[in-house]
C-alpha cells in the first residue's frame, strides 16, 4: 500500500477518527439501502401482475397502429381510385 496516496490525512485526533468512521458508516448504509430500492423496484417491474400487461402493451400499440395504417390507406386508395374512374369517365364523355 503507497502511504503517499493516503486519503486520511485529515485525521488527527481520535474525535476526528470517529467522525470519519460515522461518516463511512452512513455512506455504506446509504449504499445499501439505495441496493434495495433498486432490488424492490426491479421485483415490482418484474411482477407479472404488472409485466405482462406492459408487455402486451408494448407490443399491441405498435402492431394496432399498423393495422390501423393499413386499413385507412386501403379506404383512401379505394376512394382515390373511384374519384379516377369517375374523372376518366367523364372525360370519355367529353
Amino acid at each position: 500500500m503507497n502511504l503517499s496516496r493516503n486519503s486520511y490525512n485529515h485525521i488527527k485526533s481520535f474525535e476526528d477518527f470517529e467522525n470519519e468512521k460515522m461518516k463511512l458508516y452512513f455512506q455504506i448504509k446509504l449504499s445499501e439501502k439505495k441496493l434495495e430500492l433498486r432490488y424492490i423496484e426491479l421485483v415490482s417491474f418484474l411482477n407479472p401482475m404488472r409485466f405482462v400487461p406492459f408487455l402486451v402493451n408494448s407490443w399491441l400499440t405498435p402492431i394496432a397502429l399498423t393495422l390501423k395504417n393499413l386499413i385507412i390507406g386501403f379506404f383512401t386508395k379505394s376512394d382515390a381510385n373511384c374519384n379516377n374512374t369517375k374523372d376518366d369517365g367523364e372525360e370519355k364523355n367529353t
